[in-house]
């Protein structure tokens, strides 16, 4: 954590890259080191793409992420169990996140995330901020714009940035139409405050993190997943600790994005209101 903070405040100053750590040396750590060194430099680098695009077993569509915890201003409880920072384990999933960070504080890699979006065929679907979440106003300014820009796409996320969302409202500025945002559970902001966001038409409704005391079942679809002799108790577990939490009716997370519900995905269905529930994992 402390050498990505680090790496950030030195790129924001356009100063010297931090020193490696001893700890890295012949370990993927310093591999992952040695791409960063040529992405400092502005020389090209193929390890870390801005969008992960080729999908993995929970998450299908494009995707980009930046540092969790270190983007996150409405950081509350959820730090506590942030399941991103288990990433870290591999470094280079911790390298696009971070060289992602980075490039959102030059031209340079604004120019590099602009090419990459540009790049997304037509009719995609998009998540921004697997990990990590809108650090700015400029930032957000910025994401909005090129969301704008490409109407053919379906961008959806999660964030606890809550206050930008409504700085942004208040100073009139429109939301993109093709933007969809779930509310992340864990902020550090009241009831009030997230009952203000919620009125925002951007929003689709919550997406929770419940603690079920029961794990989710292993599957490579959401049918596999629903059609285990674990799911029903897992499905009432989670509905149990929703309602403990003081929620209604729940949608019940399967864990797999892209094939969870019937006409889309849950957390892009803007019809689909109802608070989105997981297990903490």
């Amino acid at each position: 954590m402390r050498f990505s903070q680090d790496c950030l405040r030195a790129y924001k100053a356009q100063g010297a890259i931090p020193s490696m750590p001893s700890q890295w040396a012949g370990s993927d750590y310093g591999k992952a080191y040695a791409v960063l060194v040529r992405f400092w430099n502005d020389e090209p680098i193929t390890q870390s793409a801005v969008f992960a695009s080729d999908g993995n077993g929970k998450l299908p569509f494009y995707a980009l992420s930046t540092l969790p915890v270190i983007t996150c201003p409405g950081l509350g409880e959820c730090g506590i169990f942030c399941y991103s920072l288990r990433s870290w384990r591999n470094p280079f999933a911790w390298l696009r996140q971070l060289i992602n960070t980075l490039r959102l504080h030059s031209v340079t890699g604004r120019n590099q995330i602009v090419k990459a979006w540009q790049s997304i065929p037509q009719g995609e679907t998009v998540r921004l901020y697997v990990d990590g979440d809108f650090d700015s106003m400029e930032t957000m300014r910025f994401w909005f714009g090129l969301i704008a820009m490409r109407p053919d796409l379906k961008v959806y996320g999660y964030s606890k940035s809550w206050a930008l969302f409504l700085d942004w409202n208040k100073s009139g500025r429109p939301f993109p139409e093709n933007y969809i945002l779930n509310l992340s559970s864990g902020s550090r902001y009241d009831n009030l405050f997230r009952q203000a966001v919620a009125k925002l038409p951007i929003v689709r409704g919550e997406f929770i993190g419940v603690d079920s005391k029961l794990p989710m079942p292993k599957g490579k679809t959401s049918k596999e997943i629903r059609a285990s002799i674990d799911w029903i108790p897992y499905q009432a577990a989670v509905r149990q600790a929703a309602q403990a939490a003081g929620y209604g009716k729940v949608f019940v997370c399967p864990g797999k994005c892209g094939d969870c519900g019937i006409k889309a995905h849950a957390c892009g269905n803007a019809q689909l209101t109802i608070p989105v529930a997981i297990a903490i994992h």
